[in-house]
């Protein structure tokens, strides 16, 4: 049996926080950092419960900041946001309550929007130029029926992407 040295609880409290003090954190995130530090479970459940206390940890808090940053800044599509809450194990609820949130641009309108910034990007790929830009935006979560009906109506050489 290996002679594992204790765990100072105070020096992992002050690590900790900071972590989280830094940005919005999933609780899963910070239960899984603190088995990272090698704490024990009833330690790990003394220690979420003061973050909380203290305001440093908050799922809804989170939730609303994860959606709202991936759907502003990422441009993710809705459902791509509501996987990755799902895998950092936020509540249901609370992952409604993040989408319900955001604004309510379809994802048509959304796909149109990103369309020049692709156009620019793939420009240089000529006739395979309308299959990257499907496959980028259905990366960030677009339904790919969606996707191809705007690149249908917005580009005449779609069709060849299809054959």
């Amino acid at each position: 049996m290996q002679n594992e040295a204790p765990i100072d609880i105070a020096k992992c409290r002050l690590k900790i926080q900071r972590y989280c003090d830094k940005a919005e954190r999933a609780p899963f995130d910070v239960e899984k950092k603190l088995v990272q530090y090698g704490v024990w479970q009833n330690d790990r459940q003394v220690l979420m419960a003061e973050l909380i206390s203290l305001n440093l940890l908050n799922e809804s808090r989170f939730a609303s900041a994860f959606a709202h940053d991936h759907f502003e800044f990422r441009k993710w599509s809705k459902r791509k946001i509501e996987l990755h809450l799902k895998a950092k194990r936020v509540s249901p609820r609370n992952i409604q309550d993040a989408i319900r949130n955001l604004p309510n641009e379809g994802d048509t309108l959304q796909i149109r929007a990103l369309l020049p910034s692709l156009q620019k990007k793939y420009e240089k790929k000529g006739r395979l130029k309308n299959q990257y830009i499907a496959k980028a935006l259905i990366r960030k979560g677009f339904q790919t029926e969606e996707v191809f009906k705007v690149l249908r109506e917005t580009s005449e050489s779609f069709d060849s992407f299809l054959d």
